[in-house]
């Protein structure tokens, strides 16, 4: 028999961490599109610590251009969120400038959630996501 061993600390949460091209672009995106607020780090030193309420996004300067295209091509954050249409409304209006096939507006999975899709500046796919009741 194996004995178990629990750990006592507590796990806060986790946070991807996405490489970027420019790091201060890519904190203007998740700041003025998304509501982000920048935690801890300097786009000057190539790395930034971005929060929205519990959720924390880390931003790192790559010059790896294969580490940035599996990223964008590869990856995806689903991020569950209470109410998606107050979210939308909020950045409905802050994705309307986003080149075309950056945003997806909220739509319904067959699976039953409700969700919208938004890429960073460097292609990060992003999918809000609320449950939906169940019928």
């Amino acid at each position: 028999m194996v004995d178990r061993v629990f750990p006592t600390a507590r796990i806060e949460g986790v946070s991807p961490n996405i490489p970027v091209r420019d790091v201060e672009a890519s904190l203007r995106f998740y700041r003025d599109v998304l509501g982000f607020q920048p935690e801890v780090g300097n786009p000057d030193y190539g790395y930034v610590l971005m929060r929205r309420g519990a959720l924390m996004i880390a931003l790192g300067q790559s010059d790896d251009a294969a580490a940035l295209t599996a990223t964008a091509t590869q990856i995806q954050a689903q991020i569950w969120v209470e109410d998606l249409a107050a979210l939308w409304a909020e950045v409905e209006p802050k994705v309307a400038a986003l080149p075309d096939g950056h945003a997806r507006a909220p739509f319904d999975q067959p699976y039953g959630t409700r969700e919208f899709h938004i890429k960073d500046p460097d292609g990060f796919l992003m999918l809000f996501t609320q449950i939906q009741p169940a019928p």
